[in-house]
């Protein structure tokens, strides 16, 4: 007789949450659909972009006039620093751009674009990963960092091409060593090291990464003891050697120096810059391409209470030292900004807001975790919050992309805010310049209004800042263009007076002398600015001119002629002049093709000098 089974049975209670799925779970298809609606938002909020045009803040540098992309120059792109930065890979990607469009910004903007929605697309996968697959969190953390407005910066900025570049090797990075902790296969670890080696060449801000590998144990409940740290010497080892190498680069211009400010002041700059962008990533206002350093007379009381907020922030992460959440989302935001905490201070400005492109990762994810955890309880009033932050912070990426259109809707911006900032001012008055001379002759009231107002830009910021030497080169370049050699020649050597080693004031003076009809001088000039500055277009233009007209060293100046033309080759008063040096080295055929050239690039040739070509049959 068989015994009976009783089963006892549950009652019935109050539905439960399903349990997130484990990684690897979830199909394709159930992704797609968050990972496409993230990807299309960002999509339309930055689509103004494709529209934009370069600017003159920087893309002159990296574009505009680099000499590496038109071949390309193999050699100098693994070889030379540019801007005050080695980022060989980056450079690659523009080498690549160039060969497709040459000086078409559209090409250049849509790398930037794909590439942020490639990032984009990275970070959901990378919180979809670490998460266990909580796939509303890698959606709204994904979207947060998409359409951030202070995410613009980075993508809508030709120049920024490193912030996006560095960033896809980093995420992939970051994702390998999740796979490596996942599966105990070195493999991901080895992948991860050459992604990591691939975003340092990129840009050096990608050295913090050994750091965060560290903060992944931490999240997968690695301990850290000496055999995880050991196994991350090859990532500090190559973080150490750019690091060292970016630091010595940066030192001889890029990093302010300790003179301008006492030293105690950095603290505060630090903490300043971190109070900055954690506001920022909840209330993105104001937005400025440029964000000035206070006086030093003046600090201004947030920078003096900017501790306070440090040590509260502190607090805040001790409080809370047992929630991981919060512990991973903060210092994710911390550690990728340590190395711009302005303690060292780069660059021209405080703030800068492509610095929070990697670090709002953090905080995105910390906020999406928190409200994710109380997401039964607030349901409705999660969702509202959230579209309505996300409405919001869309409308403002969508607008800010058009004050990226060219280098004036830039610097007006910035003058709406910093009115009394010198770099701005000589930023727009660079712009204005440009746009001055690339007008017909015939518009010449409209081309003195304009460099009248790039004059009274230039005249602003020596007022306010009287040793500003970009202020300086700016308007002695207009009085040089007006025509006005005498103030020219006055700004030149205050110029040379503050800064011995500016090539700029070598070649206005070698200019001025040049019409003065003082050759010896104008060449002596033009040569010790070309020691200064071997490869400035213009500076070997006018040498080459020089040459021609004056000494009649043809070949010397066929030299510069063809060094310049390699560095700017859509540049036809370039051709111009070499067609001239052509034809009284009696080449006519080469003549005449450089004079088509300068046709086809738009130069003016006088009608003398087509009746000279024409009548050599």
């Amino acid at each position: 007789m068989s015994k009976k089974k009783y089963v006892k049975i549950k009652k019935p209670g109050p539905p439960q949450p399903a349990l997130a799925k484990k990684p690897g779970t979830s199909s394709k298809q159930s992704l797609l659909p968050w990972l496409l609606a993230a990807l299309g938002v960002t999509a339309i909020c930055l689509f103004p972009m494709l529209q934009n045009e370069f600017t003159n803040w920087d893309d002159q540098y990296y574009v505009l006039n680099n000499r590496l992309l038109k071949g390309p120059d193999w050699h100098g792109i693994f070889t030379e620093p540019v801007v005050s930065n080695y980022h060989p890979v980056t450079m690659l990607s523009l080498a690549l751009n160039y060969s497709i469009s040459q000086l078409d910004p559209f090409s250049y903007l849509l790398f930037n674009y794909l590439l942020h929605l490639v990032n984009t697309a990275l970070v959901f996968y990378f919180i979809y990963k670490i998460t266990g697959g909580k796939i509303e969190v890698a959606f709204l953390t994904a979207l947060i960092f998409g359409i951030h407005p202070l995410h613009v910066e980075s993508v809508a900025w030709v120049a920024e091409r490193k912030d996006v570049l560095y960033s896809v090797f980093f995420l992939l990075s970051l994702l390998q060593y999740w796979r490596y902790l996942e599966t105990g296969k070195r493999t991901g670890l080895w992948i991860s090291l050459v992604f990591f080696i691939l975003s340092l060449l990129s840009k050096p801000a990608a050295t913090i990464l050994p750091l965060v590998l560290i903060l992944l144990d931490y999240w997968k409940g690695r301990p850290i003891n000496r055999r995880s740290l050991v196994e991350k010497i090859p990532f500090f080892a190559a973080a150490l050697a750019l690091g060292l190498y970016t630091y010595s680069i940066q030192s001889r211009g890029a990093i302010a120096g300790f003179d301008m400010y006492p030293l105690w002041v950095r603290p505060f700059f630090g903490c300043y810059t971190l109070m900055v962008y954690t506001v920022r990533f909840f209330i993105p206002y104001p937005l400025s391409a440029f964000h000035p350093y206070p006086s030093p007379d003046d600090l201004g009381p947030f920078v003096l209470i900017s501790p306070l907020f440090v040590v509260g922030l502190l607090y805040f992460l001790w409080r809370f030292r047992k929630n991981k959440t919060i512990v991973f989302g903060i210092l994710f935001f911390i550690i990728n900004l340590l190395l711009i905490l302005q303690v060292l201070s780069i660059g021209f400005t405080i703030v800068s807001e492509r610095y929070t492109y990697i670090p709002y990762i953090g905080l995105a994810f910390m906020i999406s975790m928190l409200l994710y955890d109380v997401r039964y309880k607030f349901r409705n009033t999660i969702i509202i919050t959230a579209s309505l932050v996300a409405v919001v912070f869309g409308f403002i990426t969508f607008q800010r992309t058009k004050i990226w259109k060219n280098g004036g809707t830039l610097w007006n911006d910035v003058i709406s805010k910093f009115p009394d900032a010198p770099m701005p001012r000589t930023g727009r008055a660079g712009y204005l310049s440009q746009i001055a001379a690339e007008l017909e002759p015939q518009m010449t009231s409209t081309k003195d209004s304009l460099y009248k107002i790039a004059l009274d830009d230039c005249n602003h910021a020596v007022k306010i800042s009287p040793n500003e030497p970009i202020a300086y080169e700016k308007r002695g370049l207009i009085y040089m263009v007006m025509k006005r050699d005498t103030e020219a020649m006055t700004v030149a050597t205050t110029l040379i007076r503050l800064q011995p080693v500016n090539a700029m004031g070598y070649y206005i003076r070698g200019m001025v002398y040049l019409r003065s009809n003082e050759p010896q001088k104008s060449l002596d000039n033009f040569n010790q600015s070309l020691a200064l500055k071997p490869y400035n277009d213009f500076v070997l233009d006018g040498r080459g001119s020089l040459l021609v007209n004056s000494f009649q060293r043809y070949g010397d100046a066929l030299n510069d002629f063809n060094q310049a033309i390699r560095i700017s080759p859509l540049k036809g008063g370039f051709y111009m002049n070499r067609s001239i040096c052509y034809y009284k080295m009696g080449n006519i055929a080469m003549a005449k093709a450089d004079a088509q050239k300068a046709i086809q690039n738009k130069a003016q040739i006088s009608d003398y000098y087509k009746s000279l070509l024409d009548s050599h049959k």
